[in-house]
């Protein structure tokens, strides 16, 4: 029984591991997954050098699935179509292998935020981030948040952008990516400003970003913070946001008109005109920022105050005020839905986290009553076992008891029968005495007598010996008469012990050499000695009270 158990734990064992999802053992596909962060281009190039990966093992495709489409995002590539990585999200959908499914939904939540399906991409996201919640991931984890701030962003939510960019930038500490830390200094940073924090502490994460930007070397983003301080500072501190802008307009040409125009402003304020009207000109015909005709308004004006056209001063001033008072309404509506949006989202999340505490708890209840059905199982068959085991020992016991009873009623029903056997011999040499007693005139008679009389003991003498092993046939019940019954003689023992074995009235008298009346005589002297009545029989009572 118990093999057939261990052999079905077994067997289920087995079974649930066969039906596990594994992850690839392909060499290539492995040596390009760890090229991945340091080398996008070669990871891309080598997964490209397998020709026909759908033909792969499943677990092998949905790895080449995967990492090709990181490569490429990576690298900036258009992705026309998300079915790549589907394969991988359906593949480790529900396995064990949380890695490459968080990172699976992150990758799938990216090309839908590019194809601006934001809906959808945030429910990958949040579903990757369920994922790799019990995961070290920091990294992977740290860029969904990010991604799911920059959504929030995109739709003016700042307030959970900010709690979102925060939540990025823990895990990149964690992680110590100092990279990564720097666009979420940043980007938390923008946030500040967006919701009108203090603007000391706006720049203190700008100089954080700063700070972690050359350090790491990412000329890049470091140009690009600068340039940004520098509009931060355009209309509190003209000189130090002049440098800063000139880093900007002279390390991102594509911006130029952009900085331009903050650059005529911050040189007309500092009544540098000839500088003014150059950086006004490259301005002029650009007009893609939200503010932008505002700064170019603003710088125009100053140009003509500083020439003395104050006309013309006044108009470029008036429109410079009709676009802030536009912007402002504009950004007052927009703030109106925002605050809306920001109650509707709120209430959702906190629907959706209350669904998500629930389901978990229902996880839990229903995993607590599955161990305590098995502990139950479990206790349910050792007590059985034990069980079995007590009423194996009870039975053997009780086999072994038997046997010893049985073992003993058959030596003393052998040494009744041994008793018996030499009270007969007893008997009837009694009688021969006897009848030689009769004979005992005759002279040849005589000799027999006395020749019969030396080879045989005196029975009087032995009665002791047969008394003994009565009373240890009878557990001791013979001999505890003469305790309970203080009258009882020695005499009157032999008769009871006669009558214990079933000895007549007839061979009783031969044995005892008196006759009938007499021995009649003694019973009833035995029955008052017990404290009989004269109906009661005598040897009724002595079966009952020693057999």
């Amino acid at each position: 029984m118990k093999y057939c158990q261990y052999c079905g734990i077994v067997l289920t064992c087995m079974f649930l591991f066969s039906c596990q999802t594994h992850y690839t053992k392909n060499k290539i596909i492995l040596q390009a997954e760890a090229l991945l962060d340091s080398n996008p281009d070669s990871a891309s190039s080598l997964l490209s050098t397998i020709q026909h990966p759908e033909d792969l093992t499943e677990c092998d495709y949905a790895a080449w699935c995967l990492h090709y489409t990181h490569a490429q995002y990576k690298l900036n590539k258009v992705l026309t179509s998300d079915s790549l990585i589907h394969i991988a999200v359906e593949y480790y959908d529900k396995s064990n292998l949380s890695k490459y499914s968080g990172t699976a939904y992150y990758l799938h939540g990216c090309i839908l935020r590019t194809e601006q399906r934001n809906k959808m991409a945030m429910e990958a996201f949040k579903e990757a981030e369920n994922i790799l919640q019990l995961t070290e991931e920091n990294d992977l984890k740290g860029l969904i948040d990010f991604n799911i701030a920059y959504i929030y962003m995109q739709d003016e939510l700042y307030n959970q952008a900010l709690k979102y960019f925060i939540n990025s930038l823990h895990y990149f500490q964690l992680s110590k990516n100092i990279k990564y830390q720097a666009y979420a200094f940043r980007s938390i940073s923008d946030m500040y400003f967006q919701l009108n924090y203090p603007l000391n502490k706006v720049l203190n994460y700008s100089n954080l970003a700063l700070k972690a930007s050359k350090q790491i070397g990412d000329s890049i983003n470091y140009y690009s913070i600068l340039a940004r301080q520098g509009e931060l500072l355009y209309n509190k501190d003209a000189e130090r946001s002049k440098e800063y802008i000139l880093q900007g307009f002279k390390y991102f040409p594509e911006s130029r008109p952009y900085y331009a125009a903050i650059l005529s402003y911050i040189y007309s304020v500092l009544n540098k005109a000839d500088s003014a009207y150059f950086y006004n000109q490259i301005s002029i015909n650009e007009n893609k920022k939200e503010n932008f005709n505002n700064i170019k308004n603003l710088a125009c004006a100053y140009l003509a105050k500083n020439q003395g056209n104050n006309a013309l001063a006044f108009k470029y001033f008036e429109k410079a005020y009709s676009d802030r008072d536009s912007i402002f309404q504009q950004r007052f509506r927009s703030q109106l839905y925002r605050i809306d949006k920001q109650y509707d989202v709120s209430k959702k999340e906190e629907e959706n986290t209350k669904l998500r505490i629930g389901n978990r708890n229902n996880v839990i209840v229903i995993t607590m009553l599955l161990i305590i059905v098995l502990l139950i199982s479990v206790v349910i068959l050792f007590l059985k076992n034990r069980h079995k085991k007590k009423l194996g020992i009870i039975s053997k016991e009780k086999q072994q008891l038997e046997f010893a009873v049985q073992l003993k009623q058959i030596e003393n029903n052998q040494k009744r029968e041994l008793l018996l056997s030499k009270l007969h011999n007893r008997i009837d040499n009694t009688l021969r005495i006897n009848q030689l007693k009769m004979n005992i005139l005759n002279p040849e008679k005589q000799v027999d007598f006395m020749k019969e009389i030396s080879t045989q003991s005196i029975l009087e003498k032995e009665w002791q010996y047969y008394i003994d092993e009565l009373n240890q046939l009878y557990d001791g019940k013979l001999v505890h008469l003469l305790h309970e019954f203080p009258k009882m003689t020695q005499s009157d023992l032999v008769v009871v012990a006669l009558i214990c074995l079933n000895i007549d009235i007839t061979d009783c008298c031969s044995l005892m050499n008196m006759n009938i009346n007499t021995l009649y005589v003694r019973r009833k002297r035995i029955k008052i000695h017990l404290g009989l009545n004269k109906d009661e029989n005598l040897e009724d009572w002595i079966k009952s009270k020693i057999n």
